[in-house]
């Protein structure tokens, strides 16, 4: 039997997380490049963004032909981010970066394992033609349900929203609080046994 969703969050009626939404009006444009494998995936952050994002857009797919509307942005004020060796850093305190950070007008993510991020990547080859961002200091992981086999992994929304925080100085707080709902709506119809492996 399927499940009853919510009309608004898209979550069942048992994880709702209607209550936890307060949308946070960014100037910068993020567009998500989905991998379809996550779209089902409950657990998946990406969708979060969408929720409390006032500028936000997903593209599901996986090569270039499914992301022809990146041609259209702006070469010099739209970035990637994506953990490449040159990369510019957004917490790194120069007159370059900030200037760089003042004049950014879209941030393209990559949402999907390492594997298919990167793979994502080569099979899209307009990514190359904007600058790439990431970080030196990681914030720490609050998504601890689902793992990464990575040690320097954030999810999506925490990716984001530290981007958000460091390229606008946004109070990125209810992004934070809609991800401690969804961990806390899922893990309490997790079984005992597998809720003890995340917490």
């Amino acid at each position: 039997m399927a499940r009853e969703l919510c009309s608004h969050c898209g979550f069942s009626t048992k994880t709702c997380l209607c209550d936890s939404i307060n949308i946070i009006n960014n100037r910068l444009k993020i567009i998500i490049l989905r991998h379809p494998s996550e779209e089902k995936i409950t657990k998946n952050t990406a969708h979060l963004l969408n929720l409390g994002l006032a500028n936000c857009q997903i593209i599901a797919g996986e090569s270039e032909q499914d992301f022809v509307s990146l041609q259209t942005l702006p070469k010099s004020s739209t970035a990637v981010l994506y953990p490449s060796h040159d990369a510019w850093c957004l917490d790194e305190q120069s007159s370059e970066v900030n200037i760089f950070k003042q004049t950014l007008t879209h941030l393209i993510v990559i949402d999907g394992t390492w594997k298919k991020a990167f793979k994502m990547r080569q099979l899209t080859p307009c990514l190359q033609q904007f600058k790439t961002v990431s970080f030196k200091q990681l914030p720490q992981n609050q998504y601890l349900i689902r793992k990464a086999p990575r040690e320097d992994s954030l999810s999506t929304l925490e990716a984001v929203a530290h981007s958000l925080h460091l390229i606008e100085q946004l109070d990125v707080t209810p992004l934070y609080k809609l991800l401690a709902a969804l961990v806390d709506k899922q893990t309490k119809h997790m079984p005992e046994d597998v809720r003890a492996r995340y917490l």
